[in-house]
């Protein structure tokens, strides 16, 4: 997988060690790879300790893109879904779109230079 690959490459990224694992966590997203060779990344933009899987198509920014795509089209779903809510709620939207836009932008940037 392209986004493990990026990581353990990278020599600026130290990985987590278990008994059973390594890992890491960036950004809203934690990979995981096991001794068996198994690879796991959780959204854990989420309230408490609640990871959530990720949806096919995140996956697929992980495995052809990379950690940063896939990190980066995490936070635009997740800010989408945000401001779904606070407009529900009648809440301010203006920082989530701020941050939404942020976020677009690097994806879009970093998806030009693949």
């Amino acid at each position: 997988m392209k986004a493990w690959n990026d990581l353990v490459n990278s020599k600026d990224i130290s990985l987590w060690t278990t008994e059973d694992s390594e890992w890491y966590i960036d950004l809203g997203a934690k990979i995981e790879r096991f001794h068996d060779g198994r690879i796991v990344i959780k959204n854990i933009i989420s309230r408490g300790d609640n990871f959530i899987d990720l949806t096919p198509n995140q996956l697929s920014y992980f495995k052809l893109y990379g950690w940063d795509a896939g990190r980066y089209k995490i936070c635009v779903d997740e800010y989408h879904k945000k401001i779904r809510e606070a407009r529900v709620l009648g809440d301010n939207v203006r920082d989530y779109e701020k941050k939404l836009l942020k976020f677009q932008i690097k994806l879009e940037e970093y998806l030009q230079d693949v």
